[in-house]
């Protein structure tokens, strides 16, 4: 066994005494699998899973074992058959089993019962007799074919956490049944791996490269392990070039940021006994330190482009494995974090936690996490604005990420009393229709759009970061005419290049405890194309006045799928979401300004768009925004165009006047 030494094994068993629960939870996960027949394709019919999605809710089917042909919508309760359902449904019974396995060789490996290691080489044993004959199949977008799956991805997968299990239980195999899976499964799906790996930084290559390394260690093999570790596109290299300067992994989603660092301590949960481990690499350490900052006051992550209700569910798990070989005060907060309101009785503590955690330092919390974040002025990234009532606003001045990006640079995402009232909605299963119809688009992210089409890649820029008095100013650009390379990972243009090349956008935003004031410039648009500015609010509009459109209001997506559209001049619009108010004070500039009804995510509930739609060369949209419970704060809004540019004043109920500067200084 490579995962774990003889003395860890030991240890693992006086761990089973004392924590009986974890041991049981995962009798509990592989029970339906252990009871019945083990049930595996026999030929390469296997899918992709992400289109096990109801195709009005886009919300996951349910998947019963005894089911393969009749597929039930959670939401709806409509009931679908054939494909892609039924060989989708194939692909979610191979991660079942995969998983199994791996927990039966869990099992086996803290309490020696013999039994899970039996079922667990029962399923090796049926893989490796049908895996010959599972054809080369898969066209999904962004994806190498597969062949126990649809995609490159899920082969790796499949491939990965089988390798961990025959680890894990090889010593209860006979020296056919050993060569048997060797030779018909692993070192085939390894070749296989090899061949269709991309050269490119993404997270499928680190599965990828996962997946290859651990067969190459088990069975001895140089090659593999040379290949997928250290030459170009293997572990180390995604690890030295993926992560960015402000040390988040370049495709800029969270959920995506975990999932690679979840394949990467994978490898190195395996490796960690061996010469080919780099646990020590201070990119890890990065990598789990940075995410400090962004955590929002419901202690979750943000929804960032391509990540998904539940993407980021095990992340916090992964600081048991860093922190037991880094020990570092950042990464046992978290962990405390963690634990405040969940029990310490998990597989990641057990297998890969210290046995105690310490206590955090006393002075971590009041040094480390009260205080704003921003990534260093000049250069591009993030910034977190705090302030009282759970207030939190994450405003993405950062540069494009390929695949898993949402066309939304100087994008904002805002809470206040611990709610998520204005954020990112993230997106939903990958083969739903509103993925890209929806969710995966300008239009609905809370930033500008120019001609009802996708922003094209770009980078942006923090040009100011200043505190004064009690207000913090935060400026960042856009601009589409500055040099730009893409990054080193394949793209499917899903955006109007032509719409941006000459655009700049300036947007700053004034950070005060109860309420922000934002101004947001837009230059070099061809005065054909529409201008729009979009804040999407959950809650329903309380101020409800205007004119609703008797058509549509467009036929592009996203735009499409709004709907109860109303042209208003109200230049206060306020919704209501549970017990909180928030108010969005607009300058009156002249335009159009309208409140329409979109999806939230999921897609079974609605939130209100807000877009204010200009033509010109030149715009300018200036907004206050304030959410509150029973009493507002402010009073009155006015805003003010001078000779140093706009600024707004606020009048609160108490009679107190601030004046805030949304002007723009030369760069």
């Amino acid at each position: 066994m490579i995962q774990f030494t003889q003395e860890e094994r030991e240890e693992l068993k006086k761990r089973a005494q004392r924590q009986p629960k974890v041991v049981a939870n995962l009798k509990k996960n592989v029970q339906e699998v252990m009871e019945r027949e083990v049930k595996v394709p026999k030929t390469g019919i296997a899918n992709w899973s992400l289109y096990y999605y109801c195709p009005v809710c886009s919300v996951q089917l349910e998947f019963e074992w005894d089911k393969e042909h009749a597929h039930r919508c959670p939401a709806c309760g409509k009931e679908y058959t054939g494909e892609p359902y039924d060989s989708s449904w194939w692909g979610l019974a191979n991660g079942r089993n995969y998983n199994a396995a791996h927990e039966m060789g869990l099992i086996y490996a803290a309490t020696g019962e013999k039994e899970y290691a039996q079922k667990c080489v029962e399923i090796l044993l049926a893989y490796a007799k049908h895996y010959p004959d599972y054809q080369v199949h898969g066209n999904i977008p962004y994806n190498g074919p597969g062949r126990s799956g649809a995609q490159t991805l899920d082969e790796a997968n499949f491939q990965r956490h089988l390798a961990m299990a025959y680890d894990l239980v090889e010593e209860t195999m006979t020296e056919e049944e050993k060569m048997y899976v060797r030779d018909r499964m692993f070192l085939p799906g390894a070749e296989f791996l090899k061949e269709h790996r991309h050269n490119q930084l993404h997270n499928h290559e680190v599965i990828i490269d996962a997946a290859i390394a651990i067969i190459g260690m088990i069975f001895g093999r140089d090659d593999l392990i040379r290949f997928a570790v250290y030459e170009t596109y293997g572990i180390l290299y995604q690890l030295e070039h993926g992560m960015l300067p402000h040390h988040v992994w370049f495709e800029g989603s969270f959920g995506y940021h975990f999932y690679a660092l979840t394949s990467f301590f994978d490898f190195e949960k395996f490796a960690i006994h061996t010469k080919h481990s780099h646990m020590d690499h201070p990119n890890y350490l990065a990598m789990m330190e940075v995410i400090l900052p962004y955590i929002q006051p419901d202690g979750d992550f943000p929804m960032l482009n391509d990540t998904t209700y539940g993407h980021t569910n095990s992340s916090f798990y992964l600081y048991e494995f860093a922190y037991r070989h880094m020990k570092k005060d950042s990464l046992l907060w978290v962990l405390h974090q963690l634990y405040k309101n969940t029990e310490r009785s998990n597989v990641e503590s057990f297998f890969y936690g210290v046995e105690t955690l310490p206590p955090v330092p006393s002075n971590f919390e009041e040094e480390n996490r009260k205080n704003n974040y921003h990534t260093e002025v000049g250069t591009y990234g993030h910034t977190i604005l705090r302030g009282k009532d759970g207030r939190y606003l994450l405003f993405k001045h950062d540069t494009y990420g390929g695949e898993h990006d949402h066309y939304d640079r100087l994008g904002i995402s805002y809470m206040a009393y611990g709610k998520r009232l204005c954020v990112d909605m993230g997106t939903t299963g990958y083969g739903a229709v509103l993925h890209y119809d929806y969710y995966k688009n300008t239009g609905t992210h809370n930033t500008v759009v120019i001609g009802e089409e996708n922003q094209s890649p770009a980078s942006c820029r923090l040009v100011q970061y200043k505190e004064q008095d009690d207000v913090t100013y935060v400026t960042a650009v856009c601009d589409w005419g500055a040099p730009y390379t893409m990054p080193d990972s394949f793209t499917i243009v899903q955006w109007k290049e032509e719409n941006y090349k000459q655009v700049k956008m300036t947007r700053k935003i004034a950070w005060t405890d109860e309420y922000f004031a934002e101004a947001f410039y837009v230059s070099g648009a061809d005065e054909e194309l529409t201008v729009d500015w979009l804040m999407h609010v959950k809650g329903e509009w309380e101020n409800k006045q205007g004119t609703p459109m008797d058509s549509a209001f467009s036929q592009k997506k996203p735009f499409s799928h709004f709907h109860d559209v109303i042209q208003t001049k109200e230049t206060m619009i306020r919704t209501c979401f549970e017990e909180i108010t928030t108010d969005i004070y607009c300058a009156d500039l002249g335009g159009e300004r309208f409140v329409a009804k979109g999806y939230d995510n999921p897609s079974t509930t609605d939130l209100n768009h807000v877009i204010e739609r200009r033509r010109g060369e030149n715009c300018c949209y200036l907004h206050v925004v304030e959410s509150h419970k029973k009493d507002a704060v402010i009073e009155d809004v006015s805003f003010k165009q001078g000779e140093a540019g706009w600024s707004v004043c606020v009048t609160k109920k108490n009679g107190e006047k601030q004046i805030l500067d949304l002007g723009i200084e030369n760069e």
